[in-house]
Order: C-alpha cells, then sequence, then structure tokens
C-alpha cells in the first residue's frame, strides 16, 4: 500500500492484494481514489473493485494464488 487517501492507502501498482467482496487474491493494474483494477496473478481477465474492498494479502493469501495458478495452468496442457 502506498498513498494515503484520507483514511485508506491505494496500492501500488504490482503488489497483490485480496478483493474482500469476491474472495479472490489479485495483483493491481492500477488503482484511483476510489477503484481498484485487479487482475489473477498468472493473468486473465481484469477486474474492478472498490478501494475499501481490498487489502493486502498475507503470506496464506499469497500461497493460495500462486496454487490456483499452478494448478490451471496444468488443466490448459493437453
Amino acid at each position: 500500500m502506498t498513498e494515503d487517501q484520507g483514511n485508506v492507502c491505494v496500492p501500488a501498482v504490482g503488489t497483490m492484494v485480496l478483493d474482500k467482496r469476491r474472495d479472490r487474491v489479485g495483483e493491481v493494474m492500477d488503482a484511483t481514489a476510489s477503484w481498484v483494477y485487479l487482475r489473477a496473478f498468472g493473468g486473465g481477465r481484469e477486474w474492478v473493485t472498490a478501494l475499501e474492498d481490498v487489502e493486502p494479502v498475507g503470506v496464506h493469501e499469497r500461497l493460495r494464488a500462486r496454487v490456483a495458478e499452478v494448478n490451471a495452468a496444468r488443466q490448459r496442457r493437453p
């Protein structure tokens, strides 16, 4: 998290955060004072969520995102 917008910190581009509303971990692609643009760690479709719905990820969430990425990549193989 970097810039402070009032009492809510705007996450830096490239950091991993948890979207609490969707219970998904994503990489920050862009952020404004109100919105955060996220993408799944291994790629995929970008989604938008409100700034107040994101929080920094811990080790557990980071590992969960990486395991999901590896599993998805294995399923795509012929």
